[in-house]
């Protein structure tokens, strides 16, 4: 995983998935400021969107 914290994206992977998974903070669902770290464990739901270098888009994303 890849975050950038200033900017409020990064980018996921998961086997279940083909590629990298782009992601934005407000597609997180957590209680006040939103971000992720790298290592941490997450659930989230795959859509195909073109973003940057990434064909999936993260969206309802929540650390475990």
């Amino acid at each position: 995983m890849r975050w950038e914290v200033e900017e409020g994206w990064g980018v996921l992977e998961s086997a279940a998935v083909d590629g990298p998974v782009w992601t934005h903070f407000s597609m997180i669902e957590a209680e006040g400021f939103r971000f992720l770290t790298v290592g941490d464990d997450v659930r989230f739901t795959a859509e195909r969107a073109e973003q940057d270098s990434c064909r999936w888009r993260a969206i309802r994303v929540r650390a475990v």
